[in-house]
Formats: C-alpha cells, sequence, structure tokens
C-alpha cells in the first residue's frame, strides 16, 4: 500500500500547474483598459495644465518686455512703424531686445538685396547699416530667413495650429497686440499710405500708461491668438509681418535698395480689436471683436468646417489668456459678455469693467 502511496504522489508531485483560461484573461485585460482610461483624463489634464502655464509664463515675459520698454522710451512701442532705432517694424520685433533676444533684432540689418518670394535660402546678404526688418532680412546665425525665426517666448505650447503657416513657419505666433492700444483707435479702419495717414505713424498709437484712463488693471494689452485660422479665409499669426508695403518714396525711408515689402500689415498679422491690412483685411472692432475658444477645425476654411475668424483673438485653452496694461496676467471664459470685451480693448473708452471675470 505505501508503494502505491508513493507512486499517486510522485504523479500529482510533477503535473504542470493550470494556467489562465481566455475569460480570465479577457477579464484582466479589461480591468486594465478600465484602469487606463481613468487615468489617461488625469494624465491629459496634467499635461495641458504644464502647457498652460507656459503659455501664461510667455505672455508674461512679453508684457515685462513692455514696460521694461516703455521705462527706456517713456512710451509703448507701435503697433507697426519706426521705434528704437528700428524701421516700419511691428510690434513683437520692437519687443525683441527686451526678451533677451537682442541678437536677432541686429539680424534686421543683414539683407539679401535679391531676395524672391520662394527663394529657400539668402544669396550674399550685405550690412545696411541700420535695422529694417524686411522680406529679405537674413538669420546671419543659421544662414537662414529672419521671417522664419522661431522666438520660444512667442509660441503657445497649447497651439496645435503651429507648424502649418505657409512661407512663415517656423517664424508663426500664438500671441497678438491690441491694436487699439499700440495702433490707436483713431487708425483702426485707416487706409494707409496717404497725407492722412502715412506709413509712418498709421499704426502708431503712441501709447503712453497715461493715455489709458480707463486703468491699467482694467485694459488689455495682449492675448493669445491661433497662428494659423482658415475659417473666415487664408490668415495666421506671424511675429515678423504688421507693416505696409512702401514704395520707393516713403517719407523718411532709407535709400539704399531694400525690396521695398517691410512686412505689410494683413491677414497674417499679429493684431486683434482693430486695424486695416493692406490687403483689405479689417481687424474686427466693437461688440462683433469677442474672441474664441476652441474654434472649430482652424487648419479648414468655412465649406469645410472651419470656423476660426483670423481677425479675432483666439485660443484652444478652455479659457484665452490676456495680459492687462498693469502687467496682471488672467484668463477670460467664453461666456464673457461682449461689451465687457470690448470695453477691455478700449484703453480711453470711459467704460466701466466691474464685471470682468
Amino acid at each position: 500500500m505505501s508503494t502505491r502511496r508513493g507512486f499517486f504522489s510522485s504523479r500529482r508531485s510533477v503535473r504542470n500547474p493550470r494556467g489562465f483560461t481566455l475569460v480570465e484573461l479577457l477579464v484582466v485585460i479589461a480591468i486594465i483598459g478600465i484602469l487606463v482610461g481613468l487615468l489617461l483624463p488625469a494624465v491629459q489634464a496634467a499635461r495641458e495644465s504644464a502647457r498652460r502655464m507656459q503659455c501664461q509664463n510667455n505672455i508674461r515675459q512679453q508684457v515685462l518686455a513692455l514696460h521694461n520698454c516703455n521705462s527706456a522710451f517713456k512710451r509703448l512701442p507701435p503697433q507697426g512703424g519706426n521705434f528704437g532705432g528700428a524701421w516700419y517694424a511691428p510690434l513683437y520685433f520692437h519687443m525683441l531686445p527686451y526678451l533677451e533676444q537682442n541678437s536677432i533684432w541686429l539680424m534686421a540689418s543683414s539683407c539679401d538685396l535679391t531676395a524672391a518670394v520662394g527663394q529657400l535660402t539668402p544669396n550674399n546678404p550685405i550690412e545696411l547699416g541700420y535695422v529694417w526688418p524686411t522680406w529679405g532680412s537674413v538669420n546671419r546665425n543659421s544662414k537662414t530667413w529672419l521671417r522664419q525665426t522661431s522666438i520660444a517666448q512667442y509660441r503657445c505650447p497649447s497651439d496645435s495650429t503651429l507648424g502649418n503657416g505657409l512661407d512663415w513657419t517656423p517664424g508663426d505666433a500664438s500671441y497678438a497686440g491690441n491694436f487699439l492700444l499700440f495702433g490707436g483707435e483713431d487708425n483702426r479702419t485707416a487706409v494707409c499710405g496717404t497725407a492722412q495717414f502715412p506709413w509712418e505713424r498709421c499704426w502708431d498709437g503712441k501709447a503712453k500708461f497715461a493715455s489709458v484712463t480707463d486703468g491699467t488693471s482694467n485694459t488689455i494689452m495682449l492675448s493669445e491668438k491661433l497662428s494659423r485660422c482658415d475659417g473666415s479665409g487664408l490668415g495666421g499669426n506671424w511675429w515678423m509681418r504688421g507693416i505696409f508695403r512702401i514704395g520707393a518714396s516713403g517719407g523718411g525711408m532709407p535709400s539704399s535698395g531694400v525690396p521695398v515689402d517691410s512686412y505689410p500689415g494683413d491677414r497674417l498679422s499679429p493684431v486683434f480689436g482693430g486695424g486695416r491690412g493692406r490687403d483689405g483685411v479689417i481687424f474686427t472692432y466693437g461688440l462683433a471683436s469677442k474672441f474664441q475658444i476652441n474654434p472649430a477645425s482652424p487648419l479648414k476654411n468655412s465649406t469645410q468646417g472651419g470656423r476660426c475668424d483670423r481677425r479675432l483673438a483666439s485660443t484652444q485653452h478652455a479659457m484665452i489668456h490676456v495680459a492687462l496694461v498693469d502687467g496682471a496676467i488672467t484668463g477670460l471664459s467664453g461666456g464673457m459678455d461682449s461689451r465687457t470685451w470690448f470695453w477691455m480693448l478700449t484703453p480711453a473708452g470711459g467704460e466701466v469693467t466691474s464685471d470682468v471675470d
């Protein structure tokens, strides 16, 4: 008997353990899927929070740069024009020296006089002896076009439209200036290049903090604006865009044979709240100027379902981040009243904005 027990005992000891059944494996996989599904929104929310903080930090650096610029010149730079030693330059170019980007600002003194649309690389750039950002300006460090220079402080990591520009990528941007402040409300519909509105001051509101009589804590200085926005027609946001095509007889223009396309103000300008481009685009003014939150299909035109309006401030965050003149950064919700938004754009409109979010 003991021999038989030993035999059966040894038989049991060498049998393989039972594995998982198909049903058990499916249950485990389902549980893992549920856990991943529960964790994914939290991970995405954490990533968006980090991107939002970076976006806020970018706009904070911009507004601090403008405050430093104001301290140096006792006024704010224009939306576009002559300022601070630079000829016919846009707002975001004037901002560069105060963002520790003076080397890029200086690049506008180097120009390829033979530059043409579609030319991939510069040919034999020369030194002009002055700073003037034009189509032919050259980034000497990389031997590329200055217009395609990426500025980290001008790019919001939540802007999914970055990198989809035409000949301005990677010089595309995610922020814009309030025209009513920098360009001046009197210039918002101006046809530039006339005796009444000459190039030099057509987009220059000569703004000072003292001229913001509505209060620096009630007036918007900068806002987010998507880098590509085709719902109302091909458009976008380009940090070097904002000046006008000026002829050889432009008042005070340097005479050097430089290509005369000095970044025309048009559908690609980093502008909102007002202003008229040389291509006829009018950046929306008044109650219709309210920003867009996550507009549908910004890379598509209206017939394809695109709803992004190139004339408006816009964001892909849950709230739009703006910088106030006093330097504060705040988020505005999509439910904000259109009147309040417009009142916050006018620096001297006399409105009360006590219901600001």
